[in-house]
């Protein structure tokens, strides 16, 4: 089996440069002009030119075509890859605006995460969802041809040429290891030559280059691009400049012809003291007397304009030192439109301006303000329920839920809107001879009318008492009643006096009774971080 031979990237810039002389034979071109090529790299306005050929239009105007020379060990730079890092900074500006949009319209229907998950956890959900949400936007950014770069067709996307060429040695894309991915690689480097007007020249075994694709002959960018000047293509530089540089102090001088020492007709002892002497005397003794003094170098501190150019020199090497080290390696790879920098920065702005505003959510009720949970106890009715649904009409300090507004308004007097009376009059509770009023966790209510123990037992019990006291039984009745309703604890209304003498009111407490202290501080913890309780231990001699 004969293995092809690889051509280097001076073989592939030769075989183009002859290809393209053939190419352009007969385009019409000046009178007096020759074809000029250069098959060395050279740098240009941030990019590297293979190779070049130029010519001179019948309009003395010069025709420029450039190669890009690819060879099998530079295949990387025809291959694509995915630009990671524009779909990085394009999924996050998804990202953030998504999130801003979320924000803001759950600020305006009146909610709040921090609401909803409370601290710490309303940090982990916002991380969670910013990571998720990222994620899947540059999975699915990624499988778009948008982001493929190429490194030929970045180079020469940053210049305007009359033609542009990518010669490429054929063994890159041939052979049968990985043939769909190779396949997949040639059509992505033909369809963005394609799209912005660039040719191929393949070269094949055999010193044979084949034109794959014909460079577009209109400019696909508009005019957009930076055209290369005239004496870049003429290859040497204009007859005036030539003639400057060589009269500058620094420019190329023939030097003089050194003199032959005459030879010696003497023998000289070659250990002498004397030979190793300096025989030539130094000039500059005798001028330091004939040519005056300069006067020396303002200092920079004095002159404005050197030390702003200064600064802006050392700013623009410490923003160089920021980007990243392939920045010049791959042109085009990092760079962004102002567009989408801006955009960046203001959906930034938003989504933190939209979390601080989330943030200030408080479980407080606020004046003017919607509070998001309630910060008191239940308030006790006007009137007691069961009364209220016994006896037909409507006691003092409720309202008539029957009676529409067009029947309310015709009830209304033509007397003072204000007055001096209260609106709801307060209803005095009747005595009542209950101590104990217990609800258990699975709903059973035990009723008890005396100062008695209802847990049978002589030990050192200790109780979990909700911090407050309630002046009325149906009031803490309600408050246990709803405590039992909300978070399934067993809880009991107990007379103060029955554990604490000649105090008045009623308690609540909260769960059983416990027989170790420690546990009992563990659970006023628990029903604190739990449900927002606050609780006290209290220790009761028989308790059970």
């Amino acid at each position: 089996m004969r293995i092809p031979m690889a051509y280097t990237e001076q073989n592939i810039r030769r075989l183009a440069l002859g290809f393209l002389r053939q190419h352009y034979k007969f385009r019409p071109r000046s009178a007096t002009s020759g074809t000029r090529v250069v098959d060395k790299p050279h740098f240009y306005k941030g990019v590297i030119i293979d190779a070049r050929l130029a010519f001179q239009k019948p309009n003395l105007d010069w025709f420029i075509a450039t190669i890009e020379a690819t060879g099998l060990e530079e295949r990387h730079e025809i291959e694509y890859r995915v630009n990671v890092a524009r779909i990085c900074v394009h999924a996050g500006i998804i990202t953030l605006t998504g999130m801003a949009i979320f924000l803001a319209l759950t600020l305006v229907q009146g909610e709040s995460v921090w609401q909803w998950f409370g601290r710490p956890d309303v940090y982990y959900f916002l991380a969670y969802v910013f990571v998720l949400s990222f994620v899947g936007t540059a999975l699915l950014l990624s499988t778009l041809k948008y982001y493929r770069y190429i490194y030929a067709v970045a180079q020469f996307m940053r210049f305007y040429a009359d033609a542009q060429w990518i010669a490429y040695d054929a063994a890159i894309f041939e052979g049968d290891d990985h043939a769909r991915r190779k396949a997949r690689k040639f059509r992505e480097l033909q369809r963005q030559c394609v799209r912005f007007g660039f040719g191929l020249i393949e070269i094949r075994e055999g010193h044979a280059p084949v034109s794959r694709l014909e460079p577009s002959q209109i400019d696909q960018f508009g005019g957009s691009r930076g055209a290369l000047p005239a004496w870049v293509a003429a290859i040497e530089a204009p007859p005036i400049v030539r003639d400057l540089t060589k009269r500058l102090p620094g420019g190329k001088k023939t030097p003089a012809p050194v003199e032959e020492a005459p030879p010696e007709e003497e023998m000289q002892d070659p250990l002498a003291i004397g030979t190793y002497l300096p025989v030539e005397q130094r000039q500059e003794e005798f001028l330091e007397n004939m040519v005056p003094a300069k006067r020396g170098r303002k200092r920079r501190i004095y002159t404005p304009a050197k030390l702003l150019a200064d600064l802006r020199w050392r700013w623009r090497r410490f923003v160089r030192l920021l980007y990243p080290r392939d920045a010049k390696r791959l042109p085009g790879y990092y760079e962004l439109p102002y567009w989408v920098m801006t955009l960046a920065v203001v959906s930034f702005l938003s989504t933190a301006f939209l979390l601080y505003e989330h943030s200030r959510w408080e479980p407080l009720a606020t004046p003017g303000e919607k509070t998001a949970a309630p910060s008191l106890a239940p308030l006790e009715p006007a009137a007691d329920p069961s009364r209220s649904d016994a006896e037909p009409g409507v006691l003092p300090g409720e309202y008539d839920h029957t009676l529409t507004a067009a029947e309310a308004r015709e009830d209304l007097d033509d007397g003072p809107l204000r007055s001096a009376d209260p609106i709801v009059e307060v209803i005095e509770e009747e005595e009542t001879d209950i101590f104990r009023y217990r609800i258990r966790s699975d709903g059973e209510i035990f009723i008890d009318y005396e100062c008695v123990s209802l847990f049978p037992g002589d030990s050192l019990d200790y109780f979990l008492v909700e911090y407050g006291r309630f002046p009325s039984f149906i009031a803490s009745r309600d408050r246990a009643q709803n405590l039992h309703d909300r978070y399934g604890i067993g809880t009991m209304v107990w007379r103060t006096d029955c554990f604490e003498p000649t105090a008045p009111g009623y308690s609540i407490l909260l769960g059983e009774p416990l027989a170790v202290e420690g546990d009992a501080n563990f659970m006023v913890r628990q029903y604190r971080s739990s449900f927002g309780l606050e609780a006290e231990v209290i220790p009761v001699a028989g308790g059970r």
